[in-house]
């Protein structure tokens, strides 16, 4: 079972991802087609719905041509943690 504040650490990294996926002014499909992920997880992965891997992450950071690291950070997430 997932905890509200881990519940609290996926919807910020999901709205993070929404962040940059718009600013590449990417669709979910667009984004979909840059990697191996369908449009539709993607959509879960913004709307905080899934825990994803490092695979996936990977992914993620190659469709939006960025670095891993950079998808990990985001705002908010030390307060919740600490």
């Amino acid at each position: 079972m997932i905890s509200d504040l881990d519940k609290g650490v996926l919807m910020l990294f999901g709205n993070h991802l929404k962040s940059l996926r718009l600013a590449k002014d990417l669709t979910y499909r667009k984004m979909a087609l840059n990697c191996n992920i369908d449009y539709g997880d993607i959509q879960k992965i913004e709307s905080g719905k899934v825990n994803i891997t490092i695979l996936t992450l990977i992914e993620l950071a190659n469709a939006l041509d960025v670095e891993p690291k950079l998808l990990l950070d985001f705002k908010g997430v030390r307060s919740i943690i600490h």
